[in-house]
């Protein structure tokens, strides 16, 4: 009998659950979409130069994480289900059944709800899926293929972990509604979450309060913008404070406003009973007055969401943009003998290595290779107290130069230029330059050249322990002492992955130690040779790599600000939809005034407004205030990595996306107030 009920309240109430139900269905969807790329049925790239298994790993486990916050959505509308229905409830009781009865009629109720939303989502997420193969596939430089087909093994998963979610939140609703007392159902509808229990000052010095920490807030930002980053503890500082007090700042100013909002509105007479403005003001004032805590939290999730949506795109942008400075060859060995070892060893003992077998090696795999260079570098000193600086021949510089598409350069015999790591500034460059427009090298003194510096990316593996590299002649390195030789090539055909990281981890170290077999024994006991002397770095493990960071921050990104955006939303959707049912006859009150239903509209349209702009307005002040710190923080990467121009895209793709969710809501909310108050 009671399943009976439960399946006919379900039917009844499907209008009252309609934006919980689309909520649940999006998140179900999307959560099987990003879940599907595990699944042991789906081959997301068959190309053997990639290999996605760490991105499956994440996608899948993180999902987990950030689909549990789902639990507050979910257990937010049963409150408020609960809240709504405690005198139908008590009726029930009333005539003869039993509390637990009616607790589980309301837990197989929820559950109708939820496994319809699931069912839906499911086939949604079909969908979805494509759409998040596509994003793979096209970051991957690959052909985008479409195939509609449901994985069970993803679908067991979205279903254990929702119904697990559903009970979980169900079975607290069955140890509630046991407890509620009858009386308590029955006076429900008088009952307040928050009501001014304190005296009015407290109020207007806690309104005071929020007014100084945004100031405070707001000094920060110009503190930190006056202020020079050097990415110390100082500008750390700045940056945390001004976002704790922005938080601090909302939840105080919500919690007094509405004391603000009534003394104003009693201050403003003429302004009061002008027109329907104090029907609209009470309404606005009652709700802000009952849920202080609710409105700035969401608020904050807001802001959370922004910055999801925002960072996640940048950062994703940042590593494409690294990976491009950090191997632009296909490979990229890099010989590097720390300070230790020059401290200990003789010049004379440094190998000089000779890659010609890497060469042959590479040949024999098939790999045939296109170009490749051999970089000496050497040691400069102007004195002998004077810190070393690293330098490597014109022709060597030359040739790295050709390979990745640049003009050659030249120098006279007398010149020296220098090539910069690409995140140094110009600002840095000039100020090194001004104080070493001359270099004195062996007696001999070298002018800086016209053309004095170069940021075009050479590859990392170069600067070792420096942000630049001193160019000269090749007469004059032939007599500069040896310092290492790096290596770099580029080959014409893709090399999978597994050959790629057998050749990275494995191969280069094995061909180091073989043929520095006395080198190594003397220095292998103090020092882990492979990782001080010899690195290996491959363009295809490194892609991948990037690929596999910027597809997960990309996907999670914006599959975590979408979650908190519609958790919210439908709470604050669900928190107007309680006012249009429970202060429903406050609206037949003033149509018996002789308001006509066009005057009506607009007051739930006023009213409406206020309650989805304030908080979200709130919050884009906060995501001005964040981005404008971290832009400040991180200018200079961002400029080289990033780009100025992909850096605004990326605040207007997440301020886009969430404002159409956000006008989606709005209208969804507006249109099931009216019909609440109509009907």
């Amino acid at each position: 009998m009671y399943a009976k009920l439960a399946k006919s309240n379900a039917k009844k109430s499907i209008k009252d659950y309609l934006i919980y139900f689309i909520t649940i269905t999006i998140c179900v969807s999307l959560f099987y979409a990003i879940t599907s790329l595990s699944s042991s049925s789906y081959e997301l790239i068959t190309e053997k130069s990639y290999n996605f298994q760490a991105l499956n790993l994440i996608l899948k486990y993180a999902t987990y994480v950030i689909t549990a916050i789902l639990i507050l959505l979910v257990a937010y509308v049963n409150k408020y289900m609960i809240r709504r229905r405690k005198r139908e409830f008590a009726t029930y009781v009333l005539l003869g059944a039993e509390q637990k009865s009616v607790a589980l009629m309301f837990f197989i109720e929820t559950l109708i709800i939820g496994i319809l939303a699931i069912i839906a989502g499911i086939f949604a997420g079909t969908l979805f899926s494509q759409a998040i193969t596509a994003i793979v596939l096209v970051s991957a430089k690959q052909e985008v293929a479409f195939s509609l087909r449901l994985y069970m093994d993803t679908v067991l998963i979205t279903f254990v972990f929702f119904i697990c979610m559903f009970c979980i939140i169900g079975l607290h609703n069955v140890i509630v509604l046991r407890k509620i007392k009858l009386i308590d159902m029955l006076n429900a509808h008088k009952q307040m979450e928050f009501q001014f229990k304190r005296s009015g000052k407290v109020y207007v010095v806690i309104f005071i309060l929020s007014v100084i920490l945004y100031i405070i807030c707001a000094g920060c930002t110009i503190k930190l913008l006056n202020t020079k980053i050097d990415y110390s503890i100082k500008s750390l500082i700045y940056v945390g404070v001004s976002l704790i007090t922005f938080i601090i700042a909302t939840y105080a100013l919500f919690y007094s406003i509405a004391y603000i909002m009534i003394y104003i509105k009693n201050k403003w007479v003429n302004f009061k009973y002008e027109g329907t403005n104090l029907f609209l003001i009470g309404s606005i004032v009652s709700k802000i007055k009952t849920a202080p805590i609710l409105m700035a939290t969401i608020s904050m999730t807001f802001l959370g969401a922004m910055i999801s949506f925002i960072i996640t795109l940048v950062m994703a942008q940042w590593a494409l943009g690294y990976l491009d400075m950090r191997v632009p060859y296909d490979i990229d060995i890099r010989n590097n003998y720390s300070s230790s070892f020059l401290a200990e060893a003789n010049i004379e003992e440094i190998p000089k290595l000779d890659y010609s077998i890497i060469v042959n090696y590479l040949s024999d795999k098939g790999y045939v290779v296109k170009n490749h260079c051999q970089v000496e570098k050497y040691y400069v000193r102007e004195g002998e107290n004077s810190e070393s600086i690293l330098a490597i021949s014109l022709s060597d510089f030359n040739q790295l130069r050709n390979m990745l598409g640049y003009k050659e350069i030249e120098l006279s015999a007398d010149e020296y230029t220098t090539q910069w790591y690409s995140v140094v500034t110009d600002e840095e460059i000039s100020n090194y330059l001004d104080k070493n427009y001359k270099l004195n090298i062996n007696g001999k003194t070298y002018n800086l050249s016209k053309n004095s510096a170069y940021k075009e990316s050479i590859g990392e593996g170069f600067y070792a322990n420096t942000n630049s590299i001193i160019i000269l002649p090749d007469e004059t390195c032939d007599k500069l002492d040896f310092a290492e030789t790096n290596f770099v090539a580029n080959i014409k055909n893709k090399m999978s992955y597994e050959d790629a990281d057998n050749f990275q981890y494995d191969y280069v170290n094995e061909w180091f130690r073989k043929n520095n077999a006395e080198f190594v024994e003397k220095y292998s006991k103090e020092y882990d040779i492979t990782r001080s002397v010899i690195r290996a770095r491959m363009k295809s493990l490194e892609t991948n790599n990037i690929l596999v960071a910027t597809l997960s921050m990309r996907i999670l990104g914006i599959y975590l600000g979408i979650v908190l955006l519609m958790i919210s939303l439908t709470i604050l959707s669900l928190s107007q939809l309680s006012e249009s049912i429970e202060h429903k006859d406050r609206f037949n009150i003033i149509r018996k005034l002789g308001i006509e239903e066009n005057e009506i509209s607009k007051i739930v349209l006023k009213q409406i407004s206020v309650y989805f702009i304030v908080p979200i307005a709130i919050a884009m002040i906060g995501v001005a205030i964040f981005i404008y710190n971290y832009y400040l923080f991180y200018k200079d990467i961002i400029t080289v990595f990033v780009g100025d121009t992909a850096f605004i895209i990326s605040i207007i793709f997440g301020v886009t996306l969430m404002l159409a969710v956000y006008i989606s809501y709005f209208g969804g909310t507006y249109y099931t107030f009216k019909r609440n108050i109509n009907n």
